[in-house]
């Protein structure tokens, strides 16, 4: 058993070494990408307060294949390339955190000679034990070219529905912890 958890752990090691690579040459030779970069925070239910999370786990699929996975900055920065003409879906958290995923449809974003920036920043929080975060399966938001305002944004039509349903599950989870204090 633990050498076939050796094997896969030496895999995908493999595999995030290959995929960073590809994101290093393939920012430098496509001039058609874009940054997407922000800060992620780290949510902290029982006190509802925000700070900065320290080097969180992001992993990015590319047409569902792995892209890239890193590490955040210990001030919870992070930042990455994207061709254009891709679709992708990016997982934040690893272990750590409850995952929240994003799908970025940058099969219709426009041509640039200059890299652009798209920021998004997101928060994470922990699991709470008893708590449901299964509204989070499915993608928690979708970063969309918009040609009416020839701009790239966050789908807000589209995230509607899984923020108040992210809510109520945070509200139960709040419950969930002031009761097992009693």
């Amino acid at each position: 058993m633990k050498s076939c958890l050796l094997i896969l752990t030496a895999v995908f090691l493999n595999l995030a070494a290959q995929a960073q690579f590809r994101k290093t040459n393939k920012a430098n030779s496509l001039g058609d990408h874009y940054m997407i970069n922000g800060i992620i925070y780290n949510y902290d239910i029982a006190s509802d307060k925000e700070t900065p999370a320290a080097h969180v786990q992001v992993v990015v699929y590319q047409n569902h294949e792995l892209y890239v996975a890193f590490f955040g900055g210990a001030d919870g920065s992070y930042s990455f390339y994207l061709p254009i003409g891709y679709e992708y879906e990016v997982w934040f958290g690893g272990s750590a955190y409850v995952n929240k995923k994003i799908i970025i449809e940058a099969t219709q974003f426009p041509e640039e000679r200059q890299p652009q920036a798209v920021l998004f920043d997101l928060s994470l929080f922990r699991n709470v034990d008893g708590a449901d975060f299964s509204v989070l399966n499915d993608p928690y938001g979708k970063i969309i070219y918009d040609p009416e305002l020839d701009e790239i944004r966050p789908d807000e039509d589209y995230s509607v529905k899984p923020h108040a349903e992210l809510d109520k599950a945070i509200k139960k989870a709040k419950k969930i912890m002031k009761s097992s204090k009693a």
